[in-house]
């Protein structure tokens, strides 16, 4: 591995290449934090086994970035440093490394020596992961997610779960981001009401405060993603609907 590389820039490609869109109708699943604590300490012990020494863990913001920090709690001594795309008009225009201490953003350098592995939260077809490590390339990256499609390519070096139908996946941090999915995997099997959803939620790990949560599922109402029949709340064209 070169001493000193830097990132290079020959890869550019349009803006919307790097935006994952989940396809209409995939299915979705929830992930609770135990899931997720599991999945980071299962990718942890594969990049342990691989590296045992210190790595720098480069996470594609913004899940990816995440899934580096937990990956760190279990790799003593390892750096975390940020990636994101440089924008200019609708292509990429090269990549930022960046790394943050204290509440202060400063340009990331990978530490000379230390075996480079990009992180991201899912890698399904693999164009963002290509762009990062075709950037990353003088470093000899490797590739660490916490899921993937078996048919992404690149295929990452190490993951947890490899599946041929990869579900979009509604990881702990995105829950009321990814509100429509969320709904979608709790009505799945049928109405519930506003405390019941609040009660699956908790099994989850998951203690939102009850206005916050109404106040979501009135908007995806609003936006005719849910039905409110009395007291139970339902999916359109769902289990039991009208």
């Amino acid at each position: 591995m070169p001493d000193r590389p830097s990132p290079h820039t020959s890869a550019e490609v349009p803006v919307d290449e790097l935006v994952f869109t989940a396809a209409a109708g995939r299915r979705a699943r929830m992930v609770s934090w135990l899931a997720y604590q599991q999945m980071a300490a299962d990718v942890a012990g594969q990049i342990r086994r691989a590296h045992p020494g210190a790595v720098t863990l480069v996470g594609i913001l913004q899940g990816g970035w995440i899934t580096a920090q937990s990956l760190a709690d279990l790799l003593p001594g390892s750096t975390v440093l940020a990636a994101a795309a440089r924008r200019r008009g609708e292509r990429t225009h090269g990549l930022e490394l960046l790394a943050a201490a204290d509440g202060l953003l400063a340009p990331g350098t990978p530490p000379p020596g230390q075996p480079l592995i990009v992180v991201d939260e899912v890698v399904d077809s693999g164009r963002t992961a290509r762009f990062f490590l075709d950037h990353l390339a003088p470093y000899e990256p490797q590739l660490a997610c916490l899921a993937a499609s078996d048919t992404a390519d690149p295929a990452p070096h190490f993951t947890a779960w490899s599946m041929s139908d990869l579900p979009a996946l509604v990881l702990p941090w995105r829950v009321l981001r990814d509100a429509d999915q969320t709904t979608g995997c709790l009505l799945a099997a049928g109405p519930l009401t506003t405390a019941q959803l609040d009660e699956r939620l908790r099994d989850l790990g998951h203690d939102i405060d009850p206005d916050l949560l109404e106040s979501h599922l009135d908007h995806l109402a609003a936006r005719d993603r849910l039905h409110r029949d009395g007291g139970l709340w339902r999916l359109p064209g769902g289990p039991d609907a009208p």
